[in-house]
């Protein structure tokens, strides 16, 4: 541990407030220092009994033991000089979930990103798995969807049955919770704390205001093409929910190995936030049955199942609805 002390504080020679360049620095040296040590060690069978890619998920996963260096630092400066730092931090937050959402929220700071003019469009592809549930209702289990909406937040199109199917446009800017209008969602807080409080007070009578938040969160940062420093806000900002929790072991998402971050709502299903183990990358969303439950249309769940997964295939910007590229 302290050879990653020292290999932190020798990548970390600004004074505070650390630039994203040091931060970034400190981040690789430490990483690195991990992959050097758990290079023996096995990798976790998938749901299926297959061995996940040794280097994918130890490299990622067994970074999180050691997280906590690199969040302490940008979060409280815990290994700086003796003296106090020039700014208080924005946000605190501890554990090993706020631990990998850093790790997530420093790779969203350094993504390449060129905001979008008004007349151009952001292009979201998903990919969805549904269980039992679509299965009782006759829904496709599979399928996938393209989605435009332009920036301004005036049009949308959307592709059915292989038609591009486009809104009429809209003269006023719609009201819609989570945004979609690329000017609302650059003009997000851009404090953790602040950004959650708001997105509490969206919470319906009777509804629970951290189980709303997460759920905005999670459908804005699947949804969207988002700008590096409100991708890493809302990140952030996830990490202060209590309740929301890492899995030990990297999971099976989409055939690949992934960290599972999750809260439990309603008693019986978890809403997992989905992260590349490498580089903590947001993957997707799914749902999991974390207590046997029956529906009220008589489907019955077992703990284990996996309800839905969607997958971000892709997001990007581009000129036009209909383009993807």
């Amino acid at each position: 541990m302290i050879d990653d002390i020292t290999a932190l504080r020798e990548s970390w020679s600004e004074a505070e407030p650390p630039s994203p360049e040091a931060r970034d620095r400190a981040r690789t040296a430490l990483l690195a220092r991990i992959a050097e040590r758990e290079a023996t060690v096995p990798s976790p069978p998938d749901r299926h009994g297959r061995r996940l890619p040794g280097r994918a998920w130890r490299s990622g996963f067994a970074a999180l033991g050691a997280a906590a260096l690199v969040a302490g630092v940008v979060a409280a400066g815990d290994l700086g000089p003796a003296t106090p730092p020039a700014r208080p931090a924005p946000y605190v937050a501890s554990g090993p979930a706020a631990q990998t959402f850093e790790l997530a929220a420093v790779h969203a700071e350094t993504e390449p990103f060129t905001p979008p003019r008004p007349d151009q469009w952001t292009y979201v592809e998903l990919r969805i798995v549904r269980g039992k549930i679509a299965q009782d209702k006759g829904q496709a289990t599979r399928e996938t969807t393209r989605s435009w909406q332009r920036a301004d937040g005036r049009q949308s199109a959307v592709m059915l049955d292989g038609k591009l199917e486009v809104s009429t446009e809209s003269s006023d800017l719609p009201q819609v919770t989570p945004p979609q209008d690329y000017p609302t969602l650059a003009g997000l807080p851009t404090d953790p704390r602040a950004l959650l409080d708001r997105l509490r007070d969206r919470s319906p009578s009777g509804r629970d205001g951290d189980e709303v938040a997460y759920n905005l969160i999670d459908s804005m940062l699947r949804d969207n093409v988002l700008p590096p420093g409100v991708k890493a806000t809302l990140l952030r900002a996830l990490a202060l929910i209590p309740g929301v929790t890492r899995s030990r072991e990297p999971v099976d998402f989409d055939g690949r190995p992934a960290i599972a971050l999750g809260m439990v709502q309603d008693g019986w299903r978890q809403e997992d936030i989905l992260l590349d183990p490498t580089t903590h990358e947001f993957l997707g969303s799914r749902t999991v049955v974390v207590e046997d439950h029956t529906t009220p249309e008589g489907v019955s769940l077992k703990k284990g199942d996996v309800e839905v997964e969607l997958i971000r295939v892709a997001g990007r910007i581009v000129d036009a609805p209909g383009q993807t590229g």
